[in-house]
């Protein structure tokens, strides 16, 4: 057996120093053009990385005639680009994070606090909205700040102060974030972007396209919006039609999650997956023996798997077999982290002030739910006047108060994971009481697969009453 190093991702100042005048031919394109001929040549992937990068245009030409030629798009995904994105606002962000196949990390609101940065849409500035976009954008500033300090002096922490006075700030406020994409998915991101409604997530797909399409042009080549994802809002609207659209009742100030749907019987369906696994028998024997051999032993088939376990790590790939829907309830706050998730299947509808505010406890404390809900009120009013003119640039106006309705779905292995980062003490308060919550309803259907779902910080007493 041989493992050899292929490559991994510097940063440009790097490769521009070492590269001098061979810059422009210091392109991942040489990556995917080697990789795509291992299939059918026989000689060393190390000589055919050779042959590519002495001749950068005949990789190129190799790249286009296997991707786009033969449709074997696979290999675009060995070229890997990293992004550094700036004084993009949080709307525009929710909306990049959508897509699966990319890493991201993000500046926290919860651990910097905030200034007065934030992105005036073209779309407000063409309606002649950019003196009321700016007063309501200094406004929730001030009153952040105000807030924090009123929080900092109750002697809270730091941390604490920000994480909760950033309720009051918009989703127009500026954000930054690192990207690390393969050029498969890079294109999708492009097209699917370029499509978007909002002129600041269209030009943030141009600025990526103008980038990897200099760099890699083999492999990004159709940046172009299609018709397909340009007839999305026409779609929604045409639902919306057909289905009529009930006014949402106003929600709690805190999160809620109904559990909609579950597979049937769980417990069961988890316990013949392993014996399936385990065992020769078929997948209809499988169920016949996880039903016949009573509650009682199948806890102890499922709890059989977890008794070396330790809190970081993951369930048996069969507990996939389990996929329950959540529908919930969520400000932008929490659904910042609750987005992260992208395993799961997350369908959102827009944010709608009718579904009130989340206030955190801090904020009571401080005396400052008066101010917080003045604020709202003011952003309810500015995004009312906005979506009168421009309706797709409305919710720039909001906080992170607002909430949103998302339906949820996810395995019970993907909620494994979900638990232990967000029902654990340090994570951010209100995920945590959504997690609490989802994790409460999972265990009233799936008794015995849900046995160990819970935070890192209570995994060890949680085993330990299960095992002594």
């Amino acid at each position: 057996m041989k493992v050899r190093l292929g490559g991994y991702n510097i940063d440009t100042k790097t490769i521009r120093e070492l590269a001098g005048d061979r810059y422009a031919d210091m392109t991942p394109e040489i990556i995917s053009a080697s990789y795509a001929r291992i299939s059918r040549d026989p000689r060393d992937v190390g000589l055919l990385r050779d042959e590519a990068r002495k001749d950068v245009e005949k990789a190129r030409k190799s790249n286009r005639a296997i991707v786009f030629g033969l449709g074997h798009s696979s290999i675009a995904e060995h070229a890997v680009f990293n992004f550094d994105v700036m004084g993009i606002s949080r709307l525009a962000v929710e909306s990049v994070e959508h897509f699966r196949l990319a890493s991201f990390t993000e500046k926290s609101q919860r651990y910097i606090r905030l200034g007065r940065d934030f992105v005036v849409p073209e779309e407000i500035s063409k309606a002649g909205m950019k003196r009321d976009f700016k007063g309501l954008m200094r406004e929730l500033s001030d009153a952040y700040q105000i807030v924090y300090e009123s929080i900092r002096a109750l002697g809270a922490e730091d941390e604490t102060a920000k994480e909760d006075a950033r309720y009051l700030m918009p989703l127009a406020t500026t954000a930054q974030f690192g990207m690390t994409v393969n050029a498969r998915e890079l294109e999708y991101m492009i097209s699917r972007l370029a499509s978007h409604p909002l002129a600041e997530l269209r030009e943030f797909a141009s600025r990526l396209y103008g980038v990897a399409g200099r760099i890699a042009p083999s492999l990004v080549k159709y940046p172009d919006p299609t018709e397909y994802f340009k007839a999305v809002p026409s779609v929604r609207n045409e639902i919306r039609e057909i289905a009529g659209n009930k006014k949402s009742s106003p929600g709690g100030d805190g999160p809620s999650a109904i559990l909609v749907d579950v597979t049937p019987d769980p417990d069961t369906r988890l316990a013949a997956a392993l014996i399936f696994a385990s065992t020769d028998m078929g997948h209809s024997e499988s169920m016949r023996r996880a039903a016949k051999i009573g509650k009682r032993r199948r806890t102890d088939l499922i709890a059989s798997t977890m008794k070396t376990m330790k809190p970081h790590d993951s369930v048996w790939r069969e507990f996939e077999n389990v996929r329950l829907l959540y529908e919930v309830i969520v400000s932008s706050s929490c659904f910042a982290q609750l987005k992260r998730h992208r395993m799961a299947t997350i369908i959102t509808q827009d944010y709608l002030p009718s579904l009130g505010i989340s206030i955190p406890d801090s904020v009571r404390k401080a005396g400052q739910v008066g101010l917080l809900r003045e604020v709202a009120s003011t952003s309810g009013r500015v995004y009312r006047k906005i979506s009168s003119r421009v309706e797709k640039a409305r919710d720039y106006a909001l906080l992170n108060a607002h909430r949103r309705r998302v339906l949820f779905e996810i395995n019970l292995r993907e909620l494994y994971h979900f638990s232990r980062l967000r029902s654990d003490i340090h994570a951010q308060w209100e995920i945590r009481q959504l997690s609490d919550m989802m994790c409460d309803l999972a265990a009233e259907m799936i008794p015995s697969g849900s046995i160990l779902l819970c935070g890192k910080d209570s995994f060890d007493q949680r085993k330990k009453d299960l095992f002594g």
